[in-house]
């Protein structure tokens, strides 16, 4: 063979290891265990990439996240994966934000689990984040929540839990008080923060008490982070108060919450997964891949919940909705 043609031949070897190599996905959960992270590792599975993972678990402490932002940038992967708006906002930064610690900003970034991601400051559109940045979003619009709650029954009095120390959840409570302003319903909210301004699980029980005592038609338990472990601590209490439940999230229905407007979370990473493999098998910059929810959510009864308190899905509902049994 000379030389030319070898060397030819060479190059092509190389050519053919190097797109035989896997990919390497960073994966950086805020908590391990949501079916959120199986799915998205399943669908790159299913599309055929070979992908080696290494994860990292900051088990709901953000102040890990600084030295984690430091090893990705140290090991280049070829995608990060981001669970949970905090997470996302502790790698990528938000916009506009001055004297921030270092951040990924050269290095794809999918994320999953983040409701809001114009409200959290991730981005200033869905069609386009204009950064390193594109994901999946797991929650309804809020007006599609409350014509879902208002559906199972008049509402006159709603209350909210939620955990203002969250610039998205702040946002959130915003935009349901003009909602339910506009619809002539009062908005009565607690939240779980104690004296240092932070959330205290050992204050749920009495935050449920508080908005007992005000005697709302229905409590909404939005997607909080801080709420996710305690769920079942959640949905208890408002059992036992007497609290009808209206849930953002899969996992509270399935801790006893009433009712809710849901995605699946495996079905959340499976869509986190198609756009990861958008950038890595076809190429495209993942500022120009759009943010989106699932097509289709679904709205769920949780029977027994329903029947310990007296409360029976209107004839309406029966025709669409999903029961839970158990």
């Amino acid at each position: 063979m000379s030389r030319p043609a070898l060397l030819a031949a060479l190059v092509l070897l190389a050519a053919a290891s190097a797109s035989a190599a896997p990919y390497r996905v960073f994966m950086v959960l805020h908590r391990a265990g949501a079916e959120t992270d199986q799915g998205f590792k399943d669908y790159l599975h299913s599309a055929g990439l070979e992908v080696e993972f290494t994860v990292r678990n900051i088990e709901g402490d953000a102040s890990r996240l600084p030295a984690i932002v430091q090893e990705i940038r140290a090991r280049r992967p070829d995608l990060v994966y981001a669970q949970s708006t905090l997470v996302t906002q502790g790698l990528v930064g938000e916009l506009g934000e001055t004297d921030a610690p270092p951040r990924i900003t050269d290095i794809p970034v999918v994320f999953a689990m983040v409701s809001d991601p114009v409200s959290a400051g991730l981005v200033e559109r869905l069609e386009s984040s204009g950064r390193n940045l594109t994901g999946a979003i797991h929650v309804a619009s809020l007006p599609v929540q409350l014509k879902a709650m208002q559906s199972f029954m008049p509402l006159k009095r709603l209350g909210v839990a939620y955990n203002p120390a969250e610039l998205s959840q702040r946002t959130m409570f915003d935009r349901l008080s003009q909602l339910t302003a506009q619809a002539g319903i009062e908005l009565v909210a607690v939240d779980p923060l104690g004296p240092d301004g932070k959330p205290d699980p050992a204050r749920l029980p009495t935050m449920m008490q508080r908005l007992a005592a005000r005697r709302p038609d229905l409590v909404y338990l939005p997607p909080v982070n801080f709420f996710a472990p305690h769920s079942q601590l959640l949905m208890s209490e408002a059992l036992r108060l007497g609290l009808p439940t209206f849930c953002a999230i899969e996992v509270q229905l399935e801790a006893g919450g009433m009712m809710g407007l849901v995605a699946p979370f495996y079905n959340v990473g499976g869509l986190a997964g198609f756009k990861a493999a958008q950038i890595l098998r076809d190429r495209q910059p993942p500022s120009e891949i759009p943010i989106e929810a699932l097509s289709r959510f679904s709205f769920e009864v949780n029977m027994p919940a329903a029947h310990a308190l007296g409360l029976y899905p209107p004839m309406h509902i029966l025709r669409y909705a999903r029961m839970r049994e158990r």
